[in-house]
């Protein structure tokens, strides 16, 4: 028997199931809003969590075989076990560094990671990512995206750089995080933006110099490379450079000189 004004315990356990899985709808509507922005790698990955209370997050994996549902979706503590569900085969590196997020970033409400093509090129660069795109400092990402040599770097960058909300996985793809799935999405999709952006920069660079001339294009850990306009046989999108074509040595003499190497063969 319940006392006036008081709701029945069924109603109670009702309502909170309703509520469970309405947070859990929430995420895969969000997941599913990636998979249709069209910024992840052609597999479809994402792994995606977001904070459903203090100490727990609901986190699943993303990807083109099949469709992602709320019951696919795990409860995980911070502490990394699992409270509820299957992890459906998530490697526990990129578990606990959804983890380690939530308690380095306390505020965080979701964590997204993914391959997107763009973004993972400047990954495996080892290029932070400029934030000149003006969407970005609106989703709180005024400042580069930081490159993280290795995942066990990760948090250690996160700590040391508190205004970015996001970090380059060497050679692996993005993390990005932020106050709700909303707004973490939206960021995601204006750094795979910026990234193409920046990429396409950089031919539209090279291509608007006079035929002949030398570009020098700043690449991973200082590396140079000479890249030529007007090289013949190329095309405004193919990244040509004097090293594919001539070899080291080429593209040495080149930078010294000026001149374009000869095509090799």
């Amino acid at each position: 028997m319940t006392t006036p004004g008081q709701a029945p315990v069924a109603s109670v356990a009702e309502a909170a199931e309703r509520s469970h899985f309405a947070l859990r709808r929430a995420v895969v509507d969000v997941a599913m809003g990636l998979l249709h922005a069209g910024v992840l790698s052609h597999s479809g990955h994402a792994d995606l969590s977001a904070r459903v209370g203090p100490d727990v997050v609901l986190i699943a994996t993303l990807n083109r075989t099949r469709d992602l549902v709320p019951d696919d979706l795990a409860v995980i503590r911070l502490d990394g076990s699992v409270a509820e569900g299957d992890l459906g085969g998530m490697s526990t590196e990129i578990v606990a560094m959804h983890v380690e997020v939530y308690r380095a970033r306390p505020q965080a409400g979701a964590v997204i990671h993914t391959h997107s093509p763009h973004l993972l090129a400047f990954a495996l660069a080892g290029r932070p990512l400029p934030a000149r795109y003006e969407p970005l400092p609106r989703l709180g990402q005024a400042e580069e995206v930081p490159v993280a040599p290795s995942a066990s770097a990760v948090i250690e960058l996160i700590k040391a750089r508190p205004g970015t909300q996001a970090v380059l996985l060497g050679g692996h793809g993005v993390l990005a995080f932020g106050p709700d799935t909303e707004t973490t999405v939206s960021l995601l999709v204006a750094l795979e933006e910026a990234a193409e952006a920046e990429l396409r920069t950089a031919v539209l660079g090279r291509l608007s110099a006079p035929p002949g001339t030398l570009h020098i294009w700043g690449m991973a850990a200082g590396e140079r490379c000479a890249m030529v306009a007007g090289y013949p046989g190329t095309r405004g999108d193919d990244h040509v450079d004097a090293y594919a074509r001539a070899g080291a040595a080429g593209a040495a003499a080149a930078n010294a000189t000026g001149q374009r190497p000869p095509p090799a063969g």
